[in-house]
């Protein structure tokens, strides 16, 4: 029996404080980080020649104002906590448009930031109680081995030839969501089907109350979904994106989560599959602090913002909006000298 005005804290207490200790964190690398800093030759993979067009790290004089960063960071985080995808996608074809560097470096700052992103809408969401943990837990062990791998990879693969899986990457995940839309609503029919089918393949039931008061109850693929991630962990690295794109599409369309707890359960995979293959890049001197660190700051106000809008809107209407933004990126890619 509790007592009466008795204080109880339970873990999302405890992230707020981790958050501000991350703001702390960040500042100081970008005080004491320059946009050339990387970690002794000694640590360092063997360098590899850049190919001709290769571009190096900017100049301070050749980067965006800090307050394009920080809008450009707020609505990012807003928008990439909604659709649970960590904002990935749209992060590091921006970084390739404003600065231009080598492929780890893109790969480790895009990384870098969608952490703090995801770090922040999962606070969000887990105060919401919208997150499925143990499939959550489940995919992202799956994913560990091919993320931390991908890390070590980005050096092979010349900036312009990135560019294009990119882009290529964007028109197809485009294509499929659009024409994915329409099976997020099921007849009565197919919904008994489905289930008599769960049940009798011996599916993970998942049942809760989130915050508002909305009940939960479906059963959960868990052995696709780690099938799924076993490949998926090495493309969410290399891509530098976190995961999230992925895992939205794959929980709505295949694993028949509902949609706002495939949201949340996104974000939560992004987080942890983002921190594992954020390791050895941090561990090679790949991020660039400083240039992160007021589209860092933006990304975690607006991933707040975005985890309490998320639950007031039309989940088709997001998807679609998220399907212009790909096509937009794609073409930028494509174009870019």
């Amino acid at each position: 029996m509790r007592v009466k005005n008795e204080v109880v804290y339970d873990w999302t207490d405890y992230t707020k404080i981790g958050l501000t200790g991350l703001f702390v964190i960040l500042a100081l690398f970008a005080m004491f980080s320059s946009s050339t800093s990387r970690v002794p030759p000694s640590l360092q993979i063997p360098a590899i020649a850049q190919p001709a067009g290769q571009l190096s790290p900017t100049v301070a004089a050749d980067q965006p104002a800090w307050w394009i960063l920080l809008i450009t960071g707020l609505a990012i985080g807003c928008y990439g906590t909604i659709v649970g995808i960590g904002g990935g996608p749209i992060i590091l074809p921006l970084l390739v448009f404003f600065y231009g560097w080598e492929n780890e470096l893109l790969v480790a700052t895009s990384l870098f930031i969608v952490l703090l992103n995801a770090s922040s809408g999962c606070a969000g969401y887990a105060a919401q109680k919208r997150i499925d943990y143990t499939g959550g837990i489940k995919f992202t062990l799956a994913a560990m081995p091919g993320a931390l791998i991908s890390s070590f990879t980005h050096h092979l693969v010349n900036l312009t030839f990135f560019d294009h899986i990119f882009g290529i990457f964007l028109i197809f995940l485009a294509v499929y969501t659009f024409f994915s839309v329409g099976r997020i609503d099921k007849t009565t029919d197919q919904k008994q089907k489905y289930l008599k089918e769960a049940k009798a393949s011996g599916f993970r039931r998942v049942k809760f109350i989130d915050q508002f008061g909305v009940k939960y109850d479906f059963y959960a693929n868990d052995g696709l979904g780690i099938s799924m991630n076993i490949l998926l962990g090495f493309f969410c690295g290399f891509l530098g994106i976190g995961g999230g794109v992925f895992q939205v599409p794959i929980l709505i369309f295949l694993l028949n989560y509902p949609s706002h707890v495939a949201t949340a359960t996104s974000h939560f995979v992004t987080l942890l599959t983002c921190a594992i293959a954020l390791l050895p890049h941090v561990f090679l001197g790949n991020v660039m602090y400083a240039e992160a660190l007021w589209m860092g700051i933006g990304v975690v106000a607006g991933a707040q913002a975005g985890a309490r809008i998320a639950p007031k809107l039309n989940t088709k209407v997001t998807l679609y909006l998220f399907v212009i933004i790909l096509v937009v990126l794609a073409i930028k890619l494509f174009l870019a000298p």
